[in-house]
């Protein structure tokens, strides 16, 4: 699903949102063979982050399959894409984090026919396993 872009926000039943971040979006694979970060094309790009890997392979469950962003953060905690391309202007204020949508696989168990609010509260036990996004104050 790609995201949309609306005048305002809006609350109705049965509807949720998420801010939306730029980075490269990819898919977290965990295994028996270690962690791979995959990007929607499929290409790999474990070797690209090894500060992800090594975080996301020190999360408890044995096996999981994530989709989310890679992305980084200025000071104000605004995304910027261009500064994963290249050497951004400005100092960095976080290092590339991955932040998770969904959660499609958990400790064997496919989840991806499971409702959203299921896959959701799946998703908020496992991110309690890892160091804590950044957020806006």
């Amino acid at each position: 699903m790609h995201p949309t872009l609306l005048p305002r926000l809006f609350h109705h039943d049965g509807w949720v949102y998420e801010e939306k971040v730029d980075g490269y979006r990819m898919v977290v694979y965990k295994d028996d063979e270690g962690v791979r970060l995959v990007s929607r094309n499929g290409r790999d790009h474990t070797r690209r982050f090894p500060e992800l890997v090594k975080a996301l392979g020190g999360l408890k469950p044995k096996s999981f399959m994530l989709d989310g962003e890679v992305a980084v953060f200025d000071k104000a905690l605004i995304s910027r894409f261009e500064w994963l391309r290249g050497q951004p202007k400005d100092e960095p204020a976080t290092r590339p984090v991955y932040i998770a949508f969904d959660i499609l696989e958990l400790a064997g168990r496919d989840l991806r026919d499971r409702p959203l609010r299921e896959r959701r509260r799946s998703r908020s036990r496992c991110a309690r396993w890892c160091s804590t996004q950044p957020r806006r104050r």
